[in-house]
């Protein structure tokens, strides 16, 4: 049986999304309250259950590495409201790694790593370039202005994710927008579930199609050289679509606005192109786009680092937040793309770590220095406060970027 805390601790705080004014790079100014009082502090989420809310970068990799918090979904809590977050999750399909502790986990893991090492990643620059050069290409032609986000940063994961999950090109558009609608905080249950059920039937027909003619793809690997149900396939490729699309194309174009408004690092960068796979480092430590969670669930009592954890409770992590911690990086509000570091958690740590991470940093480095060599002019089309951000989305970045060149 779980035990809830009940509510009554009034130290509680609730989960800050909005962003300071005029500051679209800052993560809440809560957070740096809080992890000025105790890098683990009381939070109080939407039904009343007080957990906990984790601001400090050690604290933050002790959390997702000790397993102790666990992954399963049973007692998860958004700490906001999700319209959708009263759906069950028993419905969620097999296969699903993310929502898995070890064993489980691990199995899953281990069939997945190798299509994912830094030797098979590299193996992609080649095609990688090509589809940026020919999205460059048709932004050119088409002329100025232009939203970046549409023409450039989420085409991109979306064609490099459909090439290695062999989704057919008809239906890519579909995908995008049924991952959209699950990391909306606006979106309402019952739209919620209609992607959900979308999703789930186009990547059925998907999976089937891959088992009758499997390709070269991830997915049909799988089919070939693994016993993995229909089910747990569709499971791990919804993890893998949502991983492949959300996070980078939030990156690109949200790196891109945060260069544009930092000339200086900008500059720097275009008189030293050696300089990006630490400008990729920085803008992922400084920008930290995944604003809500990872979320455990406490499976037992116990004290850690000098508090009290009751089995149940839920605790969240603030990637933002451990990102920006003093303890972790000197002068951590500061963009600064020769600062050499990749001590930061923008891709988690431990079991859970974006698996995908090496192929994030790939697509990122040669998105933004393709973008910039070929645009030498790149600039905002529209004054600065008027680029809306979301955040009311899992995902942080923006939600339309008109530049022109």
């Amino acid at each position: 049986m779980v035990h809830v805390q009940a509510a009554g601790d009034h130290s509680a705080r609730p989960f800050p999304t909005a962003r300071p004014t005029g500051c679209p790079f800052d993560p809440p100014a809560l957070f740096t309250q809080a992890r000025e009082e105790c890098p683990m502090t009381p939070l109080r989420y939407p039904d009343g259950h007080v957990g906990h809310l984790v601001t400090g970068l050690q604290t933050a990799r002790s959390v997702l590495t000790d397993p102790r918090f666990s992954s399963l979904p049973a007692g998860k809590r958004s700490p906001v409201k999700v319209p959708g977050s009263e759906l069950s999750t028993d419905a969620l399909p097999a296969g699903m790694f993310v929502n898995m502790d070890p064993p489980e986990h691990t199995r899953y893991r281990r069939l997945l790593s190798k299509h994912f090492t830094i030797r098979r990643v590299r193996q992609l620059r080649p095609r990688i370039q090509e589809m940026t050069d020919r999205l460059l290409d048709e932004m050119a032609n088409r002329g100025g202005p232009v939203d970046l986000v549409q023409a450039f940063a989420k085409p991109l994961p979306t064609l490099v994710t459909s090439e290695l999950l062999g989704l057919p090109e008809t239906d890519r558009a579909q995908f995008g927008h049924h991952v959209d609608v699950l990391f909306s905080l606006s979106s309402s249950g019952e739209e919620m579930q209609q992607s959900m059920t979308a999703l789930g039937g186009m990547l059925h027909a998907l999976i089937a199609a891959a088992r009758k003619h499997p390709g070269p793809d991830i997915l049909g690997r799988l089919t070939v050289e693994t016993d993995l149900t229909d089910e747990e396939l569709l499971g791990i490729t919804i993890v893998l679509l949502i991983a492949g699309l959300e996070t980078t194309t939030n990156m690109l174009a949200l790196g891109t606005y945060a260069l544009l408004r930092h000339p200086e690092q900008l500059a720097a960068l275009r008189a030293d192109w050696s300089l990006m796979d630490d400008a990729v480092e920085e803008l992922l430590r400084y920008l930290s786009v995944v604003q809500i969670g990872p979320i455990r669930v406490a499976a037992e009592d116990f004290v850690f680092e000098g508090q009290s954890i009751r089995k149940g409770q839920v605790v969240t992590v603030s990637l933002p937040a451990a990102n920006r911690d003093p303890l972790g990086f000197e002068d951590p509000d500061t963009f600064d793309i020769r600062r050499g570091t990749t001590r930061h958690v923008a891709f988690g740590t431990g079991p859970h770590q974006c698996m995908g991470h090496h192929l994030a940093r790939l697509e990122l480095a040669i998105g933004y220095e393709s973008l910039l060599r070929r645009f030498p002019r790149l600039e905002l089309a529209v004054p600065a406060q008027e680029i809306g951000t979301r955040e009311m989305m899992v995902t942080y970045g923006v939600l339309e970027l008109p530049v022109r060149w």
